[in-house]
């Protein structure tokens, strides 16, 4: 049963059962049927007739989804009162399948559409199965497409910003989609082919989490290219992505004691410093150049860039030579760059380059520089005879002040 509260859990309402209501000790396994006595008693039944996938509409409260373990999916469109098996339109599936819902995307977008994604494993079933409906259920459509035919589905996901974009985990990684399921494609850099469970988008950061199978979390740190990756992007010849605001983080000393052996359990911070993102649909016949200027139009600092076709990344430290009369410049390492892209070019002057879809490096510090101060900065973006301007906001660590 689904349960609701109006009263932040101090009461509930229920549902009717909304699963195919099996009795497991009724099913037979093995021969033994479920109500005899038994060592281990019902073991080996997957379907416990339990709802196991739930979600609202974020665009129209009251339009809820329930997916079972037992094959059923359910919607209701009167804030879970009343609900209507839908499940039984999805095209592909094994016949009186027992398949669990693993998982039920609202879409962010759109009241009436939803993705689904179901898990057979349990029946010996690997078969990738993502299905969408646009009109609560009526009719699905499989977006399957060229997923590996070989990898039961865990989760899928619709960019809350840009509805072509979806997520799916699988039982061997990570693929997104950039036309709403018509084709799929891996997505992993340096993450493990692992099982993959759950995929959050950052509603405020734009991150993409991802929480495999015992091998971790992850995360790919500021996914705007993709969620701005239109038809649009794709067809000019070059694109500058909007720049997320960035803090000037501060090192806080006392917090970083270290211990001895194996008691140190911490993350992976992101690179620090802003990540500036374009796309080029034709690899660049000349230099490609991105530069720094303050609010006065000086510019503080400029770097190469990759200028290899699709979307390319460099990383601004937040670092500046010296402006004129103040003392000497300052020289600043390149990142190295991730997997997937070439290596940033050697004596950048304030930031580190990575191809492809690859993260920064680290960055060495030249004498004369300094980090920039808080404020909006100008990126700018030269390649093939054009120029692309972003603005880009530098925080101050505000959270640092108020230990």
């Amino acid at each position: 049963r689904l349960y609701k509260s109006y009263d932040r859990g101090d009461t509930w309402v229920q549902s009717a059962d909304l699963t195919k209501q099996v009795d497991r000790c009724k099913v037979t396994l093995m021969g033994a049927a479920g109500d005899r006595t038994a060592l281990s008693k019902n073991d080996g039944v997957s379907a416990y007739s339990t709802i196991i996938a739930v979600s609202e509409s974020p665009v129209m409260p009251g339009v809820v989804w329930a997916g079972t373990d037992d094959g059923l999916v359910q919607v209701s469109r009167d804030g879970g009162i009343t609900f209507t098996e839908v499940g039984k339109s999805m095209p592909g599936l094994p016949a009186n399948h027992e398949h669990w819902v693993s998982r039920i995307e609202a879409s962010h977008f759109d009241a009436g559409t939803a993705y689904v994604s179901v898990d057979g494993h349990r029946s010996d079933d690997l078969k990738p199965y993502v299905f969408v409906t646009k009109d609560y259920g009526r009719t699905f459509q499989s977006v399957s497409s060229n997923l590996p035919e070989y990898g039961n589905v865990q989760v899928v996901r619709e960019d809350p910003k840009n509805r072509d974009l979806l997520y799916v985990g699988t039982e061997f990684g990570l693929f997104i989609s950039l036309d709403a399921g018509k084709s799929w494609q891996k997505f992993m850099n340096n993450y493990p082919t692992v099982r993959t469970d759950d995929i959050l988008v950052h509603p405020r950061d734009g991150d993409l989490i991802i929480g495999s199978h015992g091998r971790s979390v992850w995360i790919a740190d500021d996914i705007t290219p993709l969620q701005q990756l239109t038809q649009a992007v794709k067809d000019a010849d070059a694109h500058l992505f909007d720049i997320r605001a960035v803090v000037a983080f501060l090192n806080d000393r006392q917090d970083g004691q270290q211990v001895a052996g194996q008691k140190l359990w911490v993350g992976e911070n992101a690179p620090r410093g802003a990540a500036i993102n374009y796309y080029l649909k034709s690899a660049a016949s000349g230099a490609v150049k991105v530069s720094i200027s303050d609010a006065q139009g000086r510019t503080l600092c400029s770097t190469d860039g990759p200028s290899t076709a699709g979307i390319n990344r460099v990383r601004w430290n937040l670092s500046a030579p010296m402006l004129a009369g103040q003392g000497g410049a300052a020289a600043f390492g390149g990142g190295g760059g991730g997997r997937g892209g070439p290596a940033g070019p050697p004596n950048t002057s304030c930031a580190g380059a990575a191809g492809g879809r690859g993260g920064g490096g680290g960055f060495g510090g030249g004498g004369g520089g300094g980090a920039v101060a808080a404020g909006t900065y100008n990126v700018t973006l030269s390649v093939n005879g054009k120029t692309i301007s972003k603005p880009v906001t530098v925080m101050a660590d505000v959270w640092m002040n108020e230990k």
